[in-house]
């Protein structure tokens, strides 16, 4: 594989790892500070429905597939990888979304 090539995809991964770990702090921290930063009383099932799904569904949902997208190239270009610990960090980084659809699946599908 060409260098540039190699390290353009090195560099997307970084990104996307970054941004899906980024979106996933955003999301808990719009959701657990909702009504001071927007007004939102918990409890108010209007509200909290639309921003559930105008503002968290989406988000959680792009951070999930960024992580697939980060784990599935860190899987296939393990070995092109010139970092170890490198690619641990990223990996580290993409996991929580992963994490979170995971429980979330598992708290739907044991009620």
């Amino acid at each position: 594989m060409d260098k540039t090539l190699k390290q353009n995809k090195i560099k997307w991964t970084n990104g996307m790892a970054i941004a899906s770990f980024c979106l996933v702090v955003l999301v808990f921290v719009i959701d657990n500070l909702k009504e001071p930063l927007l007004g939102l009383k918990d409890g108010y099932a209007p509200h909290n429905f639309g921003l559930n799904i105008f503002i968290i569904g989406p988000s959680m949902l792009l951070s999930f597939i960024l992580s697939v997208i980060v784990v599935v190239r860190i899987i296939k270009y393990w070995k092109l990888w010139p970092n170890q610990k490198k690619k641990l960090v990223i990996l580290g980084l993409a996991l929580p979304a992963i994490i979170v659809y995971a429980n979330l699946l598992i708290v739907i599908f044991s009620a």
